[in-house]
């Protein structure tokens, strides 16, 4: 039985979106993509306005209608930096039904806000570490989880699921290419710098974000010298990090996408990386059949759309 799901990206001031079929046999066929930028950088100070949710909402139905998407099924994808991610360590010994108060402990030492306006959840994530447990924690402000439902509201959707965008693409990453072997570096080129997904056969390790300048200018601001430094400086950083902790990075490829994300860069983009370097494209997946029926997404820019596509899974 197939079914129709419409997920749809926020990234700093731009939206994506995929309304995709998804059969069994592990199939998807994308019936339409759109993108369109936002009037504003969808940052938590933005969030504090009334009006920010009707305007996107608005932008939203309108790209609807022209694109003729539907309005149920409906899926939102944020940016990690929009979440709080940190990993926890825990004695062995201590019961699994107190590790949340133990998460909530922590990460209350470490918000700029008290604990309680957070959503907090523990993801399906453990590794043992030399008599400890390595756990994660996610916190998301319970304002952003409802800023996502007046803006679903307003524009008369019904949405299904909210996550965050270091998950999704980790998970469809293991799904469509489940032979790459070790830890798996995926590197999205935003418009204001580089988002870090580190990724392993099993599970979703790290997430990190670089930005290109410390005054968080855009990167149609910059020169390409300019991005290239801030990823050669950044894998520079991640090879340091390997030699002190190789337990915990030991990275084996890396992988590139993104809307700001160019094709003709991967030739210099190579020259900078000691390690294997490829583009992410979903198209290629050794073993999902990802068929496209919409011209505006084909082959050689599919890695623009991986956002949107990762939460479709």
């Amino acid at each position: 039985m197939s079914e129709t799901i419409n997920s749809i990206a926020f990234q700093d001031n731009y939206i994506s979106w995929v309304q995709a079929e998804v059969t069994g046999g592990q199939s998807v066929s994308i019936k339409r993509v759109a993108e369109g930028p936002l009037p504003f950088i969808l940052n938590y100070d933005n969030l504090q306005k009334t009006t920010t949710a009707l305007q996107i909402a608005n932008q939203l139905k309108g790209m609807a209608e022209k694109a003729e998407f539907s309005s149920e099924n409906v899926r939102f994808l944020l940016s990690a930096r929009m979440g709080f991610v940190k990993k926890v360590l825990v004695d062995q010994f201590i019961p699994e039904n107190q590790y949340l108060s133990l998460i909530k402990a922590e990460l209350n030492y470490i918000l700029t806000s008290p604990v309680e306006e957070f959503i907090v959840y523990q993801p399906d994530y453990e590794r043992e570490l030399s008599g400890m447990k390595e756990l994660l924690a996610v916190a998301i402000r319970k304002q952003i989880y409802e800023f996502t439902r007046q803006i679903a509201r307003e524009a008369g959707f019904q949405l299904s699921q909210m996550n965050l965008n270091c998950f999704a693409i980790d998970e469809i990453f293991r799904k469509f290419f489940p032979n790459v072997i070790g830890q798996t570096l995926l590197v999205n080129f935003t418009e204001r710098g580089l988002e870090f997904i580190l990724s392993d056969e099993k599970n979703f390790l790290n997430f990190t974000f670089k930005p290109y300048t410390r005054s968080m200018l855009p990167i149609d601001q910059l020169n390409t010298a300019d991005v290239f430094s801030v990823f050669e400086k950044a894998l520079q950083d991640f090879q340091k990090m390997a030699e002190e902790d190789s337990s915990a990075y030991s990275i084996t490829q890396v992988f590139l996408f993104g809307y700001y994300f160019k094709s003709d860069w991967l030739g210099t983009l190579r020259d900078k990386c000691q390690l294997p370097l490829r583009v992410f494209n979903p198209l290629e997946s050794t073993e999902w059949q990802v068929l496209s029926e919409d011209e505006n997404l084909d082959v050689t820019n599919a890695y623009r759309f991986v956002e949107p596509l990762s939460n479709i899974f």
